[in-house]
């Protein structure tokens, strides 16, 4: 067997949501990415008019496109009757914080009415993690390392996580 051609990175990493307004409202307001490109119905069809069925459709390719700094695009796919479900461990997608901004962020979530768990410690000393989910059931985790404040060990508790406010 040859070897494989390299890999630079992931592109993006998609993610469900059930409706692009409060998602932008989460992941941009709250969570303070940056939206790169919103590809709502109005903009879908100017570039793709022929494709109105597509748009319509529960499988939409309508999405928002955001950025944390420094890291991978994230798209936000519209999966029209998405119903919020229950936050699972895996997947889950980890955001890096300076571990002075850990306690912060997680008042800022916990303010806007998200459920979270920990801090917690599942690796090596001076690691901390905040489990929480957004409004459809996708589960984040706030990771950094060097975090000095208390911690409770062992795997988060994600049935803590559903709640039901918009972000």
């Amino acid at each position: 067997m040859t070897n494989a051609p390299p890999i630079h990175g992931f592109s993006h990493i998609t993610l469900p949501v059930g409706d692009l307004d409060v998602a932008e409202r989460f992941y941009v307001g709250l969570l303070g990415a940056t939206k790169l490109r919103r590809f709502d119905r109005e903009t879908f069809l100017r570039y793709r008019p022929d494709r109105a069925d597509e748009a319509d459709a529960d499988n939409s390719p309508l999405h928002l496109e955001i950025r944390f700094p420094g890291t991978t695009e994230l798209h936000l796919f519209l999966q029209r009757g998405l119903a919020p479900r229950t936050p699972a461990p895996h997947p889950h997608y980890a955001l890096s914080v300076a571990p002075g901004d850990l306690d912060a962020f997680t008042a800022r979530l916990r303010d806007a009415g998200v459920p979270v768990d920990g801090p917690r410690r599942l690796g090596p000393p001076g690691h901390a993690s905040v489990y929480f989910a957004d409004p459809f059931g996708n589960t984040l985790e706030l990771a950094t390392f060097g975090y000095t404040g208390e911690v409770a060990s062992g795997a988060p508790d994600v049935s803590v996580l559903g709640w039901s406010g918009e972000g």
